[in-house]
């Protein structure tokens, strides 16, 4: 029997659903039964929305998948981490260079202009600066990123949180950023 409004009948539409239900893609399932796949899409869809267990299954496949974005996360930030961690230790390094050839100069060892140190100085602000405000803004860059993929997976009120917080200490400054 048709179905009123559509041309196809529910037989067509149970076999189609029942391939989906066994695990053949939509994209197949339509193919085979000459239907155009944004209708078994609907469909499914509509099947799905009236079956609990399907609710459920996707409930969890979404806490699976903010799970793994959350592992993924957390990587990514650990890498960043590292690279902070080892451009603060070149902010270090510069700047003890920098204050052992200022006090050489301050000794006689070394002869340096103060335009010279006042130059050098610069030159260390600059390099030391760049990385950890580079570092920075990909952190936050992290953080856009993982709120924008856990509003699309919590979609429909299932909220799982995945939250991470990371400061980023800029040695040459003393300061400190929360990310």
């Amino acid at each position: 029997m048709q179905q009123r409004g559509s041309k196809y009948t529910a037989e067509i539409k149970e076999r189609a659903l029942a391939m989906v239900a066994s695990g053949e893609s939509i994209t197949r399932a339509a193919m085979l039964l000459g239907v155009p796949k944004s209708t078994l899409a609907d469909w499914v869809h509509t099947q799905w929305d009236a079956d609990e267990d399907a609710v459920a299954a996707r409930r969890e496949h979404r806490r699976a998948s903010i799970r793994r974005c959350g592992r993924i996360v957390d990587k990514a930030l650990g890498a960043i981490d590292r690279r902070v961690t080892a451009a603060a230790a070149d902010c270090r390094a510069a700047g003890e260079g920098l204050r052992l050839l200022e006090r050489a100069a301050k000794a006689g060892c070394v002869e340096l202009s103060d335009t010279e140190v006042q130059g050098l100085r610069k030159l260390v602000e600059d390099y030391t600066g760049t990385p950890l405000r580079e570092l920075t803004g990909a952190l936050r860059e992290v953080g856009t990123h993982q709120q924008a993929i856990e509003a699309q997976l919590t979609e429909g009120g299932d909220a799982q949180t995945i939250s991470v917080e990371l400061t980023v200490v800029d040695a040459a400054g003393g300061g400190a950023d929360a990310v």
